[in-house]
């Protein structure tokens, strides 16, 4: 379908010299410098902090203007002072710095909690920093969501990251879901003994049931509610899919569902936007654990997915600029050439919870009449399918078959978008596979199921062929190798995918436990000739169900 690979556009990573000092990098080069940190998507059962290690001391310049897609992004709490926060402890420099994201050693620890043993109760109060500024500047300096490094830029993060630092000056629950956030965070990271005693947690949680859904306790200020409140709820769910509570993090997002319904959808500011289209794909994920999917509506994709920010635009920047650098060049041509794959991308996940709302765990199956309604529509999905693929980046086939080369597009551009869409159609032609095992689970492999094996298959090793002998494969390539998996009959084509799988443990955290459950989900399907639920199989290993995407 898609010719093979190039050998430059799908070569190795190309090598890449560490700016980690270096204060005249452009900001756009940053996109490029950690080429996984578009690659990797979110980690059920550890923080990726491979992911997060390039938006490290990077900060906006002071007074930089931030916005998404040209509105410019609230800014009405800049300046003020996050409650008796003291300034950041380990502010970062103005200019950008790249450290090496392979040296764990590099990063910048926690900030320390003082022994004012020593000092006045006055003194004390007036430059030790709390429990709460440790956490609070941890999440400024150093946390980044590992989903936003699949499919939001630096420049993305960097803007959104300080909003909700100044909604934390504003708004309680929003300040408590983020400690608790940055408290997860940093417990996983550093180890349980560095956790917070405090329960932040339970604290936003409060204050969220204490708000409702056109008003905050935290401010009078109208336009701001509604934002606290998605922001907050946001974090809260992340939190709870990150600790398995999938069931905590499914009412969140029912909240979040709710707000969006009620509302006025042209009332929707950029950052209510955004924070809707996180969250979607936080229950694209829930989903297949056992939440309710109700942020994947397809009636809602115009909003969330495809008019909402999903890539800086420069709207802040000077139109009588004239002295653009090259990386602000590729930065722009980063972000045109990288949307459309980003979409691609948001409207599979989407499919993952279409589909699975039609398995045994989210409706009655059995009957005649079940399995009748759940054939038809398995096929409505199936042509959903097909009609996505048609809509597909006119360069994924480029990318995918490794003809990004020069003098088209730079090396480390050519890298990152080769890899990314690779990734995304994997993931697109796992959703085939899904569905044929979910709608049609007793009957054989149709023509389109195998094809799309086959095919997850051939860009799985593109991508294992572009990979130096010390890295692996993205995290979100765990979900195809399982769907690919749990349909190979070939011994040592299982053995490869294994191996791959194992590969990932050192960014995954649930990268072997995702093996143990593919071999058990082989060798009972061996013994019984029929499929097996994966879900099934992970209860009865674990006694738990844990996503995979």
């Amino acid at each position: 379908m898609l010719a093979a690979a190039g050998s430059s556009g799908s070569g190795r990573s190309p090598a890449i010299p560490s700016h980690a000092t270096d204060a005249s990098v452009s900001p756009a080069a940053s996109v490029f410098q950690p080429m996984q940190a578009v690659d990797e998507i979110f980690d059920y059962a550890n923080f990726l902090w491979d992911a997060g290690d390039a938006w490290q001391q990077v900060n906006p310049e002071p007074g930089q203007q931030m916005s998404l897609d040209g509105q410019v992004l609230r800014n009405q709490f800049a300046g003020q002072p996050l409650g008796n926060r003291q300034p950041p402890l380990m502010s970062s420099p103005p200019n950008l710095t790249f450290p090496d994201r392979t040296a764990m050693d590099e990063l910048p620890d926690p900030s320390p909690i003082p022994d004012a043993s020593s000092q006045s109760e006055q003194a004390m109060a007036l430059q030790v920093p709390t429990e709460d500024d440790r956490l609070m500047d941890y999440f400024s300096r150093v946390v980044v969501p590992p989903i936003l490094a699949e499919v939001e830029t630096q420049k993305k993060w960097l803007a959104v990251r300080q909003v909700v630092v100044d909604m934390a000056s504003a708004s309680q629950m929003v300040k408590w879901s983020v400690l608790a956030f940055s408290n997860l965070m940093l417990s996983r990271r550093e180890g349980s003994w560095l956790a917070s005693p405090e329960d932040h947690y339970q604290k936003a949680v409060s204050e969220v049931a204490t708000c409702g859904d056109e008003s905050s306790p935290a401010t009078d200020n109208p336009s701001s509610r509604r934002e606290h409140l998605l922001a907050t709820l946001f974090f809260l769910s992340y939190v709870d899919i990150l600790r398995g509570q999938i069931k905590a993090a499914d009412s969140f997002l029912k909240r979040a569902y709710g707000l969006f319904q009620q509302g006025e959808k042209s009332s929707f500011a950029a950052i209510e936007k955004q924070f809707l289209q996180w969250m979607r794909l936080l229950d694209a994920r829930a989903v297949s654990a056992g939440g309710q999917g109700l942020l994947l509506s397809k009636d809602d994709e115009l909003l969330l997915v495809e008019a909402s920010p999903a890539s800086f635009d420069g709207g802040g920047a000077d139109s009588t600029r004239e002295d653009f650098g090259d990386g602000d060049i590729e930065d722009v041509l980063f972000q045109v050439l990288y949307q459309p794959g980003i979409v691609f991308f948001q409207k599979v996940q989407s499919f993952m919870g279409r589909i699975s709302k039609i398995d045994p765990w989210h409706r009655s199956r059995g009957t005649v009449e079940d399995e009748t309604e759940v054939m038809n529509i398995g096929a409505a999905i199936a042509a959903d399918l097909r009609t996505l693929y048609e809509q597909r980046p006119p360069l994924m086939d480029y990318a995918v078959a490794g003809k990004l080369t020069d003098p088209h597009v730079s090396p480390h551009l050519a890298f990152v978008i080769t890899r990314a869409f690779r990734t995304y159609l994997a993931n697109y032609h796992a959703s085939k596979v899904h569905l044929h095992r979910v709608a049609y689970k007793t009957f054989p492999l149709t023509k389109e199921a195998n094809d799309a094996l086959n095919q997850i298959r051939r860009l799985a090793r593109l991508l294992v062929d572009s990979l130096d002998a010390d890295n692996s494969l993205p995290v979100n390539m765990l979900w195809p190798l399982l769907m690919l998996g749990s349909e190979e009959q070939d011994p040592q084509e299982r053995i490869w995918i294994k191996t791959q799988i194992l590969r990932m443990e050192s960014v995954a955290g649930n990268a072997k436990i995702t093996a143990q459950v593919l071999e058990e989900v082989q060798a009972r399907q061996d013994a019984e000739k029929v499929r097996v639920d994966i879900r099934s199989v992970m209860h009865a290993i674990f006694n738990s169900c844990f996503a995979i995407v």
